[in-house]
């Protein structure tokens, strides 16, 4: 088989493509680009049979791609619900409840991951799960650097296991029936990814952690009264927390809360008494911004202290009401010589005036261990607040503060937590059980969520990541070059070559080292692309079942754990735990060659290929 300039056109673009992504030195977005350019360019100069400019673009319309858009989507409306910071919660309060040690509890937290990551986008968990885990380290005196990477590893080794279970899944699967492959379905993937994910587990949970670097944890360093805001929880009458009795400053269920006061009507109860929890009661507490959030969540409005002049309807025109829209969470600076300074919350008019509730105050230079809204308001505090998009924004024009803008967060909807969970497991049955097509059971899903009212337009489309996006349409595009001019073919031709008289079992070991090697610096979705017509080309000439050699492709450009850009989630624990490009090698190298080890001897006994 003759190398033609066809291929030699393609291979460079391949080249380009593999350096571009790997080095780093460009934008993923402007190799993305700039591969599709190349495309249009060359074939348009140099005009190839099969191939023409609806091929290039057709990646724009591919159903794999819809498929992992939309499941984007329908991840984020279940993320922004809270439900799996509920669930966690409720993990938490079974742990106290039988009193297990901090090892075992970070071992199910990260065993819940993996689950979970099975069947929906793990990017959203793992943002969930890094401060829950950080918690956990610091409670236990274990160095947050020894358990972020695992988490990372956990995600992306559950994602292997069902088809929705990662981007890279669906995409795979989408080129191979491009490619004339059909019967790939949810479960495909799941008996070989589990061959590879429970032992790749078993090293992340007992292993991993001693190869990881000691150090101290950031919120340990930043974790003390001047970091810390006080807030209120005001007891209603179906309240959790009746019934709580205070132990040395803290409740059980406000693990990580200072208390600091019980205002029970006119009484001032201490909180190093052994005091019951009645309603009416006003909780005053100590604790992180990030605490606090959590709290919000589960205990929502008694955290709004009362005032008793409000009146929570005269707001302004464009905000009836302070509560409607998405809730925004952010911090304000008392700017010197604001109006506000020298009164406390109702004096100042201040939610009256901004559509704002203040549920908390950050002072530096001492802890007042009285209600906020006694609380005098002074120069360079910092008030923990809560409003609509538009309430926050017009905080900008408020002379009397500073809007620090980096602290914005949107607040989960717990509103709408029962329906967002009934359309995601709607999305995921219909997906499963192959009633409609994936895309169409995916799109149904996100359009269910914006109907619903579960996510905003625009948060929706926030949702939707363009590198993603960008990156497997290039790829797309660029693999339907590498089939068209038969590339594929070549390389089959030549590794075939290479290995003469080698077993399938052989060959198909030394392509899963290959693109698990690859796609490390390639990045997941764009290894699914690329190498997928080279692994259907090796079956057609060994005339062997082609599944077995799409798995072993879909499988291997998961393995993304030796670099921290081959996967999203790499790079988010990598900022947080302080790593270095050396840390993912130490643990991704071993992990890689362990999924390796176990599909070389797994997949050629399950797919009989001796």
């Amino acid at each position: 088989m003759s190398f033609t300039f066809e291929m030699f056109l393609t291979l460079s673009i391949m080249l380009f493509a593999i350096i571009g992504y790997s080095t780093r030195k460009f934008p993923v977005d402007a190799v993305s680009i700039s591969v599709l350019g190349l495309l249009f360019l060359i074939f348009e100069i140099h005009p190839v049979n099969g191939i023409n400019f609806d091929d290039f673009i057709a990646g724009f319309s591919n159903q794999g791609l819809l498929t992992v858009m939309a499941l984007l989507v329908v991840a984020q409306g279940v993320y922004s619900t809270g439900i799996l910071n509920t669930f966690v919660d409720n993990i938490m309060h079974l742990n106290r409840d039988l009193q297990t040690s901090k090892n075992t509890l970070l071992i199910l937290l990260l065993l819940i991951v993996a689950i979970i990551s099975s069947i929906m986008n793990n990017t959203p968990i793992i943002v969930i799960f890094i401060p829950l885990v950080s918690i956990l380290a610091e409670k236990m005196k274990l160095s947050i650097s020894k358990a972020l990477i695992p988490l990372s590893y956990a995600g992306i080794l559950g994602g292997m296991t069902t088809l929705v279970g990662s981007s890279t899944n669906i995409i795979g699967a989408e080129v191979a029936k491009d490619l004339g492959v059909e019967g790939i379905n949810f479960f495909s993937v799941t008996i070989p990814g589990l061959a590879i994910a429970i032992p790749g587990i078993l090293f992340v949970l007992f292993i991993l952690p001693k190869l990881m670097p000691k150090r101290i944890n950031m919120s340990s360093s930043l974790s003390n009264d001047q970091n810390k805001f006080i807030a209120q929880i005001e007891i209603d009458g179906e309240s959790n927390l009746i019934g709580e009795t205070s132990l040395s400053g803290t409740f059980n269920a406000l693990p990580d809360m200072k208390v600091l006061l019980i205002q029970r009507g006119e009484h001032s109860i201490s909180p190093y008494q052994s005091t019951k929890i009645q309603k009416d009661d006003i909780i005053v507490v100590s604790a992180e911004r990030k605490v606090i959030e959590n709290a919000l969540i589960k205990y929502g409005e008694q955290l709004h202290p009362t005032l008793s002049g409000a009146d929570e309807y005269n707001f302004a025109k464009n905000d009836n009401h302070i509560h409607s829209g998405e809730q925004i969470l952010a911090e304000v600076l008392i700017s010197p010589a604001s109006s506000m300074t020298g009164r406390d919350l109702e004096e100042s008019r201040f939610r009256k005036l901004t559509n704002c509730i203040v549920l908390g105050i950050k002072r530096s230079s001492r802890i007042y261990r009285e209600q906020i809204t006694d609380i005098v308001i002074e120069d360079g505090d910092v008030l923990l607040i809560q409003g609509s998009k538009n309430s926050i924004a017009n905080l900008k024009d408020y002379p009397d503060i500073l809007l620090l803008d980096h602290t914005s967060s949107i607040l989960p909807r717990k509103k709408f937590a029962r329906r967002s969970l009934a359309i995601f497991i709607f999305t995921v049955i219909t997906i499963a059980s192959g009633i409609i097509p994936s895309v169409a059971a995916a799109m149904i899903g996100a359009a269910a969520m914006l109907a619903s009212r579960v996510l905003s337009a625009e948060r929706a489309i926030n949702s939707l990541n363009r590198h993603v996006f960008l990156t497997i349409v290039s790829m797309l595009a660029l693999s339907h070059a590498i089939e068209a001019t038969g590339l594929a073919n070549y390389g089959a031709y030549f590794m075939l070559n290479s290995l003469t008289e080698s077993s399938p079992a052989l060959i198909i070991s030394i392509l899963f080292l290959i693109v698990s090697i690859m796609t490390n610096f390639l990045t997941n979705n764009a290894s699914a692309a690329l190498f997928m017509p080279l692994g259907i080309s090796l079956a057609t000439n060994l005339n062997l079942d082609v599944m077995p050699f799409v798995i072993t492709i879909i499988l291997a450009a998961n393995c993304s754990f030796a670099t921290p850009y081959g996967y999203q989630t790499n790079l988010l624990v990598m900022a947080a735990g302080d790593y270095k490009f050396k840390h993912f090698i130490k643990g991704g190298v071993p992990l890689t060659l362990i999924c390796w080890s176990c599909f070389s001897l797994f997949a050629p006994w399950y797919y009989n290929l001796y």
